[in-house]
């Protein structure tokens, strides 16, 4: 038998990570907003992925903890959503996020918080905003630079510890949806009443590419804008001037931090917003078109651009759900895991029955490519035997050997309109993106993780145990849509789905 040979590190990156193209000449454009101080990606890093919310939300608070009373410490904050969660679970008071956060000031930590101002987090965040000024945190502000009907939906962390630096992404916010165990109970009593089963997942990074997201933080914070964009309004916050963190080689992890911000005026978003960025998008295409054997995806919306049958040129060439049709043309197979409904909770869940549609014309497409192509197509849900578990996770992972996993959702909102960040992941021993695979399958199967080593054979268990409703795995309606919610075309393009990204051709 042959012996496998493993790609090297070189190999992987020019494989899956994007390559910038200075003179834009691809569509999307593969190119950072002008300006950045963001590289092209980063070697030496240690990536660890934290699942479900109460193991991130630990980390978050013992790393703030840890930081107090220390001297040269700074915390830089990006929340969609802020509230005042007990991190460590409703029965430790004292865990409140919050307090978490004016200890470490009154401890002598430095904080910049950025948190979302837009209809469906302002009543939250502002709340939170006035708490913490009212306590003496004066930095903590809302930042309301995105095109109309959007949002700032990034969410990271960079915990300047000159002793322990490191920073904290994903699609979990710190706050009470969000907490939730791996054991994703119906009654938790650790859990708010107000949250019900959650399953999330983020990343803590060490090493070099801390500064890129330290860098995207900061050129939100410092751009020209922000006399517009930041309220409740003060006569001025202070720019962050302190040194952009450097640190050695800690790991075998490649990373390339990759955004998302649309295109718009800049009264409404920042001084780049004219070109803005669209890096995700592109990475997402990219490894789509890359991927050889398999496709695993966890995400909250799952949503096509439009109907694949009726697009045409650009907009067809990039649609996602589009370009996994093409990939199971090709024999890849592909495994979608999502919530059994769309929005959780709030105002946001008028809009239910416009984004449930539309990913069932999606579904429907991608199901009707598989019946008749080598490649193949499953998608699921998840249950914990007495109510469903709500899937808020945005990743994706390809061929066991690359993740994209961060804020933004598979849909036309997150890959060109509001501003969003996620990390590109290669590994030099190219174990990450395999034992992300077999963690994940293992808690969504409730199997050994020893028995999910081949991809294409759990690719198969986990099919097979999505139609028997094995373990968590919950079968996904794939049938004909029915007839569109009333002006479903208007919603979607006004306010649901909307699309902020260069003109299509």
């Amino acid at each position: 038998m042959e012996e496998q040979v493993l790609p090297t590190l070189d190999d992987l990156r020019n494989k899956w990570f994007i390559k910038f193209d200075s003179s834009n000449s691809s569509f999307p454009s593969v190119s950072r907003h002008i300006g950045t101080n963001v590289s092209n990606y980063t070697d030496g890093n240690r990536v660890v992925p934290i699942i479900d919310g109460q193991n991130y939300m630990k980390i978050w608070h013992d790393s703030i903890r840890n930081m107090i009373g220390k001297s040269n410490c700074e915390i830089y904050h990006a929340a969609w959503k802020q509230e005042a969660v007990r991190t460590l679970g409703n029965s430790i008071p004292s865990s409140d996020a919050l307090v978490t956060l004016n200890d470490a000031q009154n401890g002598g930590v430095t904080l910049y918080p950025l948190f979302c101002r837009n209809l469906s987090t302002y009543t939250f965040n502002a709340r939170s905003v006035i708490w913490l000024r009212t306590h003496g945190v004066w930095n903590a502000c809302l930042d309301n630079r995105f095109p109309p009907s959007g949002s700032n939906h990034q969410k990271f962390v960079c915990l300047k510890d000159p002793s322990a630096t490191k920073a904290m992404m994903g699609s979990i916010d710190i706050s009470i949806p969000r907490w939730d165990t791996i054991l994703h109970l119906h009654v938790d009593p650790n859990r708010d009443p107000a949250a019900k089963p959650t399953h999330d997942i983020g990343i803590v990074i060490e090493g070099p590419a801390v500064a890129d997201l330290e860098w995207s933080f900061r050129e939100r914070w410092n751009d020209s804008t922000r006399t517009l964009g930041l309220e409740p309004f003060l006569p001025q916050l202070p720019e962050i001037n302190t040194p952009v963190s450097s640190l050695g080689k800690v790991g075998t992890h490649s990373v390339q931090i990759l955004h998302t911000y649309g295109i718009t005026s800049t009264f409404f978003g920042y001084s780049w917003s004219p070109a803005g960025e669209f890096t995700i998008w592109a990475s997402y295409l990219n490894a789509i078109k890359t991927a050889k054997n398999y496709i695993y995806i966890e995400d909250q919306f799952f949503l096509p651009f439009g109907d694949p049958t009726l697009l045409k040129g650009q907009a067809l060439d990039t649609d996602i759900i589009y370009q996994l049709g093409e990939a199971i043309k090709r024999g890849v197979k592909v495994a979608v895991l999502v919530p059994s409904d769309i929005e959780d909770s709030g105002i946001v869940s008028i809009i239910r029955p416009y984004q449930k549609y539309q990913r069932n014309i999606g579904i429907n497409y991608l199901t009707t490519v598989a019946a008749s192509h080598p490649g193949d197509f499953v998608i699921a849900s998840l249950h914990n035997g007495i109510s469903p578990i709500y899937v808020h996770s945005k990743i994706m992972i390809c061929d066991d050997e690359f993740v994209l996993i961060g804020s933004a959702n598979v849909c036309q909102r997150s890959m060109t309109h509001d501003s969003e960040i996620h990390a590109g992941i290669v590994d030099s021993i190219n174990q990450f993106a395999r034992e992300l695979r077999k963690t994940l399958w293992s808690e969504h199967l409730q199997r050994p993780p020893a028995e999910l080593d081949d991809p294409i054979a759990s690719y198969e268990i986990f099919k097979k145990d999505a139609l028997l409703n094995h373990g968590r795995l919950r079968s996904y309606l794939t049938t004909q849509p029915s007839e569109p919610p009333l002006s479903h075309e208007w919603m979607m393009r006004n306010l649901v789905d909307p699309y902020a990204g260069p003109p299509r051709l």
